[in-house]
């Protein structure tokens, strides 16, 4: 199985129709809708490239239960988009700068914890997803990184839509 669901910490298999398929429904029809444009990779030359071939490693990361004044300081220190929230080598949750902008706003309290504030819902894939499901999934469910974890689920790496546009490019 190549992706994942996490959802109350709990990483469930799931499975995307339109993989193999030009049609299907996207994961969450609540989403904002994304382009219906094929994803310009040629299969060619996706073929045999995989996630830990591309993704970011090692990830960021931060304890679910660590302040959430902890997880912006590393935003504001280490420049980067999305923060990955763990328990152990468990992906538990993500926080993307969009998240950080809003908690910016908020008068936190001194005990506010990072995992209050979490995307819990989160779409991981394994690492040897092929980078072609990875950016068409990503491109019709309207999100910049995936969590990338091994075959016990542990967390190994992230791709963005940076680390997919670096391959392009290379």
């Amino acid at each position: 199985m190549a992706f994942f669901i996490l959802t109350k910490g709990n990483l469930s298999a799931i499975e995307f129709d339109y993989l193999n398929h030009d049609s299907g429904s996207r994961l969450d029809p609540t989403l904002s809708p994304s382009r219906q444009q094929p994803v310009v990779i040629k299969r060619e030359e996706a073929k045999g490239t995989f996630a830990i071939e591309v993704m970011s490693s090692p990830v960021l990361t931060v304890d679910h239960e660590a302040l959430a004044v902890e997880a912006i300081n590393i935003f504001k220190t280490k420049n980067i988009h999305h923060l990955v929230l763990t328990d152990g080598d468990q992906v538990k949750g993500l926080i993307s700068d969009r998240d950080v902008s809003w908690l910016k706003k908020m008068d936190l309290g001194e005990h506010a914890m990072a995992g209050q504030f979490m995307t819990s819902m989160v779409l991981v894939c394994h690492e040897e997803t092929p980078i072609d499901h990875l950016a068409r999934v990503m491109v019709r469910e309207n999100i910049s990184a995936i969590p990338v974890v091994d075959s016990f689920k542990q967390l190994t790496g992230i791709v963005t839509h940076h680390d997919l546009l670096g391959w392009i490019f290379k």
